[in-house]
């Protein structure tokens, strides 16, 4: 029986005039996208910050700062498939390969360069899910609690004192009444 390792690196040498380039520009990417992660995830560490000490207008700005870099990020993931396809299709394999079908395929030196990529991507991703979560329920717990000081603040200022189905101090117009003692 073949061995299918075998198989799999002599595969891998058979288109070499479009490889190397397109390989180039598949690592670049990737350097770019593990880049524009490791920004969001000191933004998103920024934000947690922020919350901690209730600072709400920087929190505000690293929520725009981080649209602005989860956008780049989008941008990039489209340019990682075209660039993946690039060398999938050099290879002579789908174009719908994942990386690591794809890496199986490169000599040896690109091969590694790509797995070191991929891990170091991948490890970003998942900090940068994690932290997220953790900002996410900061902010609910914030939130929750701001509206519970309100809801006291509203308790202790409401002349009616009734309550809605919701369980909720009512707030309506506030009734200011005089009294004319001149008459």
């Amino acid at each position: 029986m073949a061995n299918p390792r075998a198989t799999v690196q002599t595969s891998a040498r058979v288109p070499q005039e479009g490889l190397a380039p397109a390989v180039e520009r598949l690592l670049a990417t990737l350097d770019s996208q593990r880049a524009q992660y490791a920004r969001l995830l000191a933004g998103i560490r920024a934000r947690r910050e922020a919350i901690r000490t209730a600072d709400f207008a920087r929190f505000r700005d690293l929520g725009e700062s981080e649209t602005r870099i989860v956008v780049e990020i989008s941008n990039l993931d489209r340019a990682r498939l075209d660039s993946a396809r690039g060398v999938a299709t050099a290879l002579g394999i789908a174009p719908d390969s994942t990386l690591a079908a794809i890496a199986e395929r490169l000599p040896e030196t690109p091969r590694a360069r790509l797995d070191l990529a991929r891990a170091e991507l991948r490890t970003l991703i998942e900090d940068t899910r994690r932290e997220s979560g953790v900002v996410r329920q900061a902010a609910e717990r914030l939130s929750a609690h701001m509206a519970g000081i309100l809801q006291t603040v509203h308790s202790a200022l409401s002349h009616a004192g009734v309550y809605s189905r919701g369980g909720r101090i009512a707030v309506g117009a506030n009734v200011v009444s005089t009294v004319d003692i001149r008459s």
